[in-house]
């Protein structure tokens, strides 16, 4: 870290990191919204074949009990028993076949592209609450940092006090102080509990199995506006599934007008009387759209329908898409700027404050509420520090959500 008295903080829990690309694999495998999509998909892979799959044959079987008794041959002698078996199929007209699978793959593909949206925001939920219990460790080191410092102050006040070269109020300011910030020590400690808890659930574990703390973790990208443009054209899953299921509405369309087109029914019969020889019949059927006016009509209507509807919600996300995208790389810079700002000039300028503001109250040349000011000062801009640097991964993590890939080097 920038300041030595932080730099050399280092406690038994902050041996035991938590790696964040373990812990992200380990959300894909068992994070319960990833595993659901995954099945939505597995289940349109399946519906394919449901969809190109020719209707069930029909059996038939008839036994004939009244012709034996009531007709009588030409030589006088009854007619045997009939029995009559035949066989069914109903056939589509083949395009209507062609367009179903077609139509059943771009669902599928779609159904992928939406599995693999739900794992990029998964790992942007893991990747937001790592950065928030990072955020919430380092304002525990802070905090305890700033302690140990009071406690100095506390000390050299007491000292001073004691020889009559300070008044007993700034013993008591110190320790008023103290006293806050252990307060807020207690709560962010309960702060970190939960964003452990939240992460916990994220993988789909109990919350006390989650051990460890995050590791100091700076990402940084070389990519302009534009190149982050084309990557989320290119790569956002969530705009890929839209335009398949604009690509399935066209082919459905298309399906839709072969309703005008006939499909076919195809009939083997065989009759087998006793003691004599078997007849056998074959039959085609063709359905004719005697109501094309009014049913297949409304089926092209409705696939026209649906076609100018799909496009229209392809264009309204890939609207959205380039807004995220746009939004997103904007944060980004603006908070890594941020950071930057923080490190080179404002930290070093607070924390050489803070020690002229001591060594100069030491030497009796200032105030001791100056000395609590600069270390109040100090506290409040490291914490800043902190939230700006955590602000900046959330924000690349909202950046590769809205792209649809991973950016940088970690």
């Amino acid at each position: 870290m920038i300041f030595v008295f932080l730099a050399n903080s280092v406690s038994a829990e902050e041996q035991q990191v938590l790696n964040l690309g373990e812990i992200i694999n380990e959300a894909i495998n068992n994070n319960p919204q990833i595993l659901a999509a995954k099945s939505r998909q597995d289940a349109a892979k399946a519906r394919q074949k449901l969809l190109i799959t020719l209707a069930d044959p029909k059996l038939e079987f008839e036994y004939d009990k009244i012709i034996p008794g009531m007709i009588q041959g030409a030589t006088g002698e009854k007619m045997p028993a009939m029995r009559s078996f035949a066989v069914s199929q109903e056939v589509p007209f083949p395009t209507k076949l062609f367009l179903r699978k077609k139509s059943a793959e771009r669902e599928a593909a779609a159904f992928e592209h939406e599995y693999k949206e739900t794992e990029r925001k998964v790992i942007q939920e893991v990747k937001e609450n790592y950065f928030m219990l990072f955020l919430t460790h380092k304002k525990i080191i802070l905090t305890k940092e700033i302690l140990a410092l009071l406690s100095q102050l506390i000390a050299v006040a007491n000292s001073k006090y004691s020889v009559a070269e300070a008044m007993q109020s700034d013993v008591l300011r110190a320790q008023v102080e103290y006293s806050k910030l252990s307060n807020e020590l207690v709560l962010l400690e309960q702060e970190q509990k939960i964003a452990q808890a939240m992460l916990a659930s994220l993988l789909d574990k109990p919350e006390n199995t989650l051990s460890g703390v995050p590791a100091d973790i700076s990402a940084e990208i070389n990519l302009n506006e534009d190149e982050i443009i084309k990557m989320a054209k290119e790569n956002r899953p969530e705009l890929k599934s839209f335009k398949e299921m604009a690509k399935k509405a066209q082919i459905d369309y298309t399906l839709a007008k072969q309703e005008y087109m006939p499909d076919f029914m195809f009939k083997y019969r065989r009759q087998v009387a006793d003691g004599s020889a078997t007849n056998w019949a074959g039959m085609v059927g063709v359905s004719v759209p005697l109501w094309f006016w009014e049913k297949q009509s409304s089926f092209v209507k409705e696939g026209k329908a649906n076609l100018d509807t799909a496009n229209a919600q392809y264009k309204a996300e890939e609207n959205m898409v380039l807004f995220e995208a746009r939004s997103s790389y904007a944060k980004f810079a603006a908070a890594k700027n941020l950071v930057k700002i923080y490190e080179t000039g404002v930290l070093p300028q607070v924390k050489a404050a803070y020690t002229t503001a001591r060594q100069g109250y030491e030497a009796k040349k200032i105030d001791f509420l100056d000395v609590l000011d600069s270390l109040r000062t100090l506290k409040e801009l490291q914490m800043e520090y902190f939230e700006s640097l955590a602000n900046s991964e959330i924000a690349l993590a909202d950046l590769e959500r809205a792209v649809g890939t991973d950016l940088g080097e970690k």
